[in-house]
């Protein structure tokens, strides 16, 4: 990482705790080499964790870098130093020499207690900074190396000898406390791991809540403010956009879910579903989605547009749906996607609805007259004439204002729609209703609506115009009649 690698004390090729007359005459050092255009000593660069580019520009940056005993500090923690000659010392000659199965063994010997001590300190800081390195990256996982790294780290920040190591590097007047440097720390290394992409975020978050350090909590919940921030900025956004452009709320919504699909991730991978954080920004997103698809919809069904508009509109409530978590979102959710089921076949509902109130029309009239007729005194062989009942019931209803109502309110493009619904109850519903009042017209009423008709190809009716669409038996018949009419007017 190059947090590491371009440390500025490895460009000065110092450890962190050199004091501050090491560093002048180190850089004083650097410059005579660089004017002379020599390749400056090695020091405590360690090449073998790659190539320093020294240059002026390069050891002014550095110099900058350790002006300010904050950016020494946190120098400092992804960096080696010194704090037990006996064990760091041969280690940093190994280290040198690129002998790194050396360097681990006699870290990890120190480390492998699991107990921060003052002997072992320093083997705790620097041991995390070698696995921060990358340099072993070819003998283990990048998501291994990292979680040691970090272990490491936030375990001898923890420890009381922190101090020790903030005392040499920065004045008495500094203050900072094991929190501040652990967050720094994490900070540092979750900016850095997001510019190289060393592992995923998910990954890294999972490591960090695996340790157990005293700022966890803090760097979670600093972590999680970030995209929840995002997140509630882009549903602003998006409020705002689909209450001025309602038409193209479906989009708006589309765009709003793909623009916060990342930080919801990020939350969902640290946060259990059922944290209130996570349930409360989840269902806000999943609220202002559905309410583009509402939104649009409504603005569909206003301008009575023929478009298939309602399965836009439950695509995008059922990506809502995906994301609500709360019991109180899934609810509208789930009441919104049961209308929409039930108006993906608009036109073959509101078919429906019109021949049920012509079917009931007819059924209340009828009952009505035959009511009467029960209820009239009939003298001595007086029988009711059923065939003029019947009549009277059939003639209860204007046909033709029905038919006319039927061409207006159930057009040719509603059928083709109706045609291909696979809905078999609900078609056989309809077909039936049909059937009753096709049963009521007359030849020239059921003419004007025979494409209602469309499964019973003999309901189709020639036009008076197409001759030759007429079968010749019904011509020959017709002839016949015809001709007996014209005997009858001439005798």
């Amino acid at each position: 990482m190059q947090d590491v690698l371009s440390n500025p004390y490895r460009i000065l090729g110092l450890l962190s705790n050199a004091t501050k007359r090491e560093q002048a005459k180190q850089i004083n050092r650097i410059n005579h080499f660089i004017d002379a255009q020599i390749e400056p000593e090695e020091g405590y660069s360690f090449l073998t964790l790659g190539k320093v580019n020294w240059t002026k520009d390069e050891l002014n940056e550095a110099v900058s870098k350790l002006t300010l005993d904050q950016d020494k500090m946190t120098a400092s923690l992804f960096w080696f130093y010194i704090g037990n000659s006996i064990t760091d010392e041969p280690a940093f000659d190994a280290l040198k020499d690129s002998d790194l199965d050396t360097v681990i063994s006699i870290w990890t010997k120190l480390t492998e207690s699991g107990e921060v001590t003052e002997r072992s300190a320093s083997a705790y800081s620097n041991l995390s900074t070698l696995y921060l390195s990358g340099i072993l990256e070819g003998t283990n996982s990048k998501e291994k190396l990292l979680q040691k790294g970090i272990s490491l780290k936030l375990k001898f920040i923890e420890s009381d000898y922190i101090k020790s190591l903030k005392e040499i590097v920065t004045d008495d007047t500094f203050k900072t406390s094991k929190k501040e440097l652990q967050l720094i720390f994490l900070n540092q290394l979750l900016s850095d791991n997001e510019r190289s992409k060393r592992i995923g975020l998910d990954k890294f978050i999972d490591i960090v809540n695996k340790i157990e350090f005293s700022a966890k909590e803090d760097f979670i919940n600093e972590f999680i403010q970030k995209p929840i921030t995002l997140i509630e900025r882009k549903i602003e956004e998006t409020k705002n956009k689909r209450k001025n452009e309602a038409k193209n709320s479906i989009k708006f919504g589309k765009e709003l879910y793909k623009l916060t699909a990342n930080e919801l991730g990020q939350l969902k991978s640290i946060l259990e579903i059922s944290n209130h954080k996570y349930t409360s920004i989840s269902d806000k997103l999943a609220n202002e989605i559905l309410q583009c698809s509402i939104d649009y919809y409504n603005d569909c069904q206003d301008k009575d547009l023929d478009n298939n508009y309602v399965k836009s509109a439950m695509d995008l409530a059922k990506i809502a749906k995906k994301i609500a978590s709360g019991k109180l979102a899934n609810e509208r959710i789930d009441e919104t996607i049961g209308t929409y089921d039930e108006m993906k076949h608009f036109e073959l509902i509101q078919a429906i609805q019109w021949f049920k109130s012509i079917k009931n029309a007819f059924d209340e009239n009828k009952e009505q007259i035959l009511k009467q007729v029960k209820s009239m005194h009939l003298g001595y062989n007086q029988t009711v004439n059923w065939t003029k009942v019947d009549q009277a019931i059939n003639d209860s209803l204007d046909w033709n204002k029905i038919v006319d109502l039927l061409q207006e309110k159930i057009p040719q493009s509603h059928i083709d729609k109706i045609k291909s619904i696979a809905n078999d109850e609900k078609v056989s519903e309809f077909k039936a209703l049909v059937n009753f009042v096709y049963n009521k017209l007359s030849y020239m009423q059921k003419r004007k609506i025979k494409y209602i008709l469309y499964w019973d190809t003999s309901a189709v009716l020639p036009d008076s115009g197409d001759v030759e669409s007429i079968p010749d038996w019904i011509k020959w018949v017709g002839g016949i009649i015809l001709f007996f009419i014209l005997m009858k007017a001439c005798n």
